[in-house]
């Protein structure tokens, strides 16, 4: 059952302000991460009586899947329309994104695999090809754990999607306005990376903070909003030297779905490198 379908059930419209949640995330996370207090009950996890059950409400609505379709909309600085955006996922092996644009067709691709990232500007004839390793930089995660960010579920890297089967190595805070937050357990930290995740009071994820620790001045958030039909994926980069946004404006997922065509890259295209193939999209 995906998000949509859930929604719809239970008829409700869940319709949030991003940023307000973005600043509540940083001061929350930040201050957990560098250890100093909010206040005495956000520091105080939960009991694992407790854990289970909220745990048991946030993963209620994710369906077990082999392959998922999704479509939307991709908005982004510097780009002269906002491309329609389809989404094909095989789970553990790849993902697949197309780009169109009215009255143009496909100006973009990507294809990720599970070691390899492949981004094609059709419209400038360059692309960029990387470790999914080097990608994934300030965010040591696999293909699942994008997949799944995807689709909108808490990804915890090195220990998959959050289950019962890993609960104990998370530590669940509840706040006093009914919302929670979400980190990894001591004995489950990633050396050099901090990260958590926000929860409104129905149990939806509505952020993921991510924190290198050797780079200070970069973090790295994603937000997400909640819609009858659908949801909102918001990356926010930020760093001292530069900030990138980009907003997946998503339909909910239909389980199944057609793959793709591999992609053929010609001679007439170009490969740059990641930051000149992210130049190429300004106007």
């Amino acid at each position: 059952m995906g998000f949509g379908i859930l929604i719809n059930k239970v008829g409700i419209k869940k319709v949030k302000q991003v940023t307000i949640w973005l600043s509540r995330v940083m001061v929350l996370l930040t201050a957990m991460f560098i250890g100093t207090s909010i206040n005495v009950k956000a520091q105080v996890p939960i009991d694992s009586v407790a854990r289970y059950a909220v745990v048991d409400s946030i993963t209620a609505p994710w369906a077990d899947w082999e392959e998922v379709s999704i479509n939307g909309k991709l908005k982004m600085a510097g780009l002269p329309v906002s491309p329609s955006v389809k989404i094909f996922m095989q789970r553990d092996s790849a993902i697949f994104i197309s780009l169109r644009a009215p009255f143009v067709g496909e100006v973009g691709r990507a294809e990720i695999t599970d070691s390899t990232v492949l981004v094609v500007n059709k419209m400038k004839k360059v692309y960029v090809e990387e470790s999914l390793e080097k990608v994934f930089s300030f965010y040591p995660g696999s293909l699942y754990d994008l997949q799944n960010l995807l689709l909108g579920r808490v990804a915890l890297p090195g220990l998959g999607i959050l289950s019962h089967d890993v609960e104990d190595f998370v530590d669940i805070y509840a706040e006093e306005d009914g919302t929670f937050s979400l980190v990894v357990a001591e004995e489950a930290e990633i050396p050099g990376i901090n990260y958590g995740y926000v929860f409104d009071s129905g149990f939806w994820p509505v952020a993921l903070l991510v924190l290198p620790q050797q780079t200070p001045d970069i973090s790295v958030t994603i937000g997400y909003e909640y819609y009858e039909n659908g949801y909102d994926m918001t990356v926010f980069y930020r760093s001292d030297k530069r900030n990138y946004q980009a907003t997946l404006e998503l339909d909910e997922p239909n389980w199944g779905g057609q793959p793709f065509d591999r992609l053929s890259i010609s001679s007439k295209y170009r490969k740059v490198d990641l930051k000149e193939f992210m130049n190429s999209f300004q106007l």
